[in-house]
């Protein structure tokens, strides 16, 4: 006999850690308790557990689930304040109880909908307002003021202070958007998988293809799709240690070589990375195309590259790895003055499958491996994972 089918009627949740439950238990704690002094002191008292439920279920919206859609600030804020604006307006001109009850609804939704903030707590404040006493309706459009707005104010408040000690970060898709979708496909995808799975376009098309509300943003499943890759790709390299695929012998330089040599060495070898050793070959720093190209980026923003303030880059380059004549120098002249230090390191035995985050946190395509006395052995870069990778598939 088969099983009694309970088991899709549950969800698999994220375990969160003792911390953050407590935590968020605690913010909705002095919220709600500050929302209820707040509604007892407008409101009689049988009016304030009706106000006090649609709060309550705010509450586990912006406290339980703060990265959904439904708690970013706009949809708390305008959710309620809409809501309520409708349900005033509707108990005022409507005399049917039911019929106003139901249209307060349904044109809370409506207006949620197309003002971009849907808050389903917003129906209980519409329902609310038609359904509340006589303390209620006598406020009129006041209550919309105090204490609603007043009670909104003071959650959000809390909320944003909870959002702050939690660490919850919420996504702007206006400011984001476009850093999000260079960055991400670049750095997660690119140059592990040698190509993008989709376009920024192509998310958004499929999203609304689906033609449903979608209670989760752009933003969260390009990462949780990037999480996942990596994922994946940490999985294909588990058992590959840094000394099997790592680059050597490795092309250094010293601290005072000339920036023009180390320059020479790019292009003979066909590299972008170059390690800064000592006297004993232990790693000091890395010099890197992209340094050059951001001193040069730098004195040319300032005026202070070639005497053609117009020169494209490849002139302001050619002026940086000039050596400049006489004992004084306004720009750097060797490896050890435009070398990013300290240099993120890895040991010969590092498992790659851990150093893979490595690169896209700190936006690095370069990697010196050390031995147990910090010397220079080889050097990781991202082509070698993605060789790697490719040779593990």
């Amino acid at each position: 006999m088969a099983p009694f089918p309970f088991h899709h009627w549950f969800v698999t949740q994220v375990e969160l850690s003792h911390r953050r439950i407590l935590l968020s238990a605690a913010s909705a704690l002095i919220a709600v308790g500050l929302v209820a002094l707040i509604s007892q002191l407008s409101l009689s008292g049988r009016d304030v557990p009706l106000l006090a439920a649609s709060i309550g279920a705010s509450a586990v919206l912006l406290f339980a689930t703060p990265t959904s859609n439904f708690s970013s600030p706009w949809a708390f804020v305008g959710g309620h304040m809409v809501s309520v604006l409708i349900g005033i307006t509707c108990a005022r001109w409507i005399p049917s109880l039911p019929l106003a009850a139901a249209s307060a609804v349904s044109l809370a939704i409506v207006a949620m909908f197309y003002l971009r903030c849907l808050h389903p707590p917003g129906g209980a404040s519409a329902l609310m307002v038609v359904l509340g006493g006589e303390s209620v309706q006598q406020l009129g459009y006041q209550f919309a003021l105090t204490p609603v707005l007043l009670n909104v104010a003071v959650m959000l408040a809390c909320a944003m202070l909870y959002w702050h000690l939690a660490g919850i970060r919420r996504h702007s898709p206006i400011e984001e958007g476009p850093r999000l979708h260079d960055d991400w496909q670049r750095r997660e995808e690119e140059w592990l998988a040698g190509e993008t799975p989709f376009s920024h376009q192509d998310l958004l098309h499929a999203m609304g293809e689906m033609d449903t509300y979608l209670d989760i943003s752009e933003h969260d499943l390009q990462e949780i799709y990037a999480r996942a890759m990596q994922r994946a790709h940490q999985y294909a390299l588990d058992g590959i240690r840094c000394g099997d695929i790592m680059s050597q012998p490795v092309i250094s330089v010293e601290y005072g070589t000339e920036l023009g040599e180390a320059w020479a060495l790019f292009e003979r070898h066909y590299i972008r990375g170059l390690p800064v050793v000592d006297s004993f070959r232990r790693v000091q720093g890395i010099i890197t195309v992209s340094d050059f190209v951001h001193m040069a980026n730098e004195f040319r923003a300032n005026g202070e590259a070639t005497d053609d303030s117009h020169g494209g880059m490849a002139e302001h380059l050619a002026w940086l790895r000039q050596r400049t004549p006489g004992f004084e120098s306004d720009k750097p002249e060797v490896a050890g003055q435009l070398m990013t230090t300290p240099v993120i390191t890895a040991w010969v035995d590092d498992p790659v499958s851990e150093l893979v985050p490595l690169f896209t946190q700190h936006a690095i395509h370069h990697m010196p491996v050390v031995d147990e006395r910090r010397r220079l052995v080889g050097m990781l870069t991202r082509e070698d994972v993605m060789a790697a990778r490719a040779g593990a598939g």
